[in-house]
């Protein structure tokens, strides 16, 4: 009798294993998969879980704009970048920032919508101006400022103006859009100048110490006594090679291989 109720009871047992493996095992098929590295998942309308893969052109954008740019192709909205400057950008035919809208337009398609913001002014009087209120009605999710450093230099801006209103345009901009994305360059180099380059210099310390992206094309143009010839005379801009230059530079950033 004794043999029978221990053979009873580890039959018992077994089941109860059985079943608790079972449900175990159901438990696990039905939860939802975790995230990997590297993308997001969602729901498609059948419940399968879909990965948003990140998009590889993007990586050489800091990580909160790769962030958002993600978030806004899995949501379906259009990612806004605004070129932003001096008349050194050249918005006409063969300028930089249309050459860089060209080829972001191309690339990304309709998940990007790039617009062009140039004005002839002073970093202090940019603030006050039609323009100003312009880019922020665009309400961009990343901004390229070339920040009027080469002009305030020729009025006589202080670099510490200069300075204040990149922080106060980064804070507007954060008013009509919190995760806005904005990054520095300076204007192009110009032959003899002493002053200038320090201002530059000046201001990728100040982009730097404000954990703002600094994007050095400086490194691309050729040695002060060949600059001539990326420039157009009396040095008001850079000529179409100048423009090709720094272009390039930018579509390298904006475009990774």
């Amino acid at each position: 009798m004794k043999n029978f109720l221990l053979i009873v009871f580890g039959l018992i047992c077994i089941a109860l294993l059985y079943i608790g493996n079972q449900y175990w095992l159901e438990r696990i098929a039905g939860a939802p998969a975790t995230p990997a590295a590297g993308g997001v998942e969602e729901e498609t309308a059948s419940g399968q879980v879909e990965k948003v893969q990140d998009d590889p052109l993007v990586s050489n954008w800091p990580a909160n704009a790769r962030e958002q740019y993600k978030e806004s192709v899995k949501d379906g909205f259009v990612y806004k970048i605004a070129l932003v400057g001096s008349d050194a950008l050249g918005s006409g035919e063969g300028g930089w920032s249309e050459l860089l809208k060209e080829e972001l337009s191309s690339e990304y398609g309709g998940q990007v919508e790039v617009s062009i913001f140039e004005e002839d002014t002073t970093s202090v009087e940019f603030l006050e101006g039609d323009v100003y209120e312009d880019v922020l009605s665009f309400q961009p999710d990343l901004v390229l400022f070339e920040p009027f450093t080469l002009t305030d230099n020729s009025i006589g801006v202080p670099v510490e103006r200069n300075h204040e209103s990149i922080q106060t345009f980064y804070e507007d901009l954060k008013e009509e859009n919190s995760s806005v994305e904005l990054i520095l360059q300076p204007s192009y180099p110009i032959e003899g100048a002493t002053y200038y380059p320090k201002q530059v210099d000046e201001l990728k310390t100040f982009a730097e110490e404000n954990d703002f992206t600094y994007l050095d094309h400086w490194t691309e143009w050729p040695e002060e006594e060949e600059l001539e010839e990326y420039l157009l005379p009396s040095q008001e801009g850079p000529n179409e090679q100048g423009h090709e230059l720094w272009a390039d530079y930018l579509i390298d950033f904006f475009i990774a291989e």
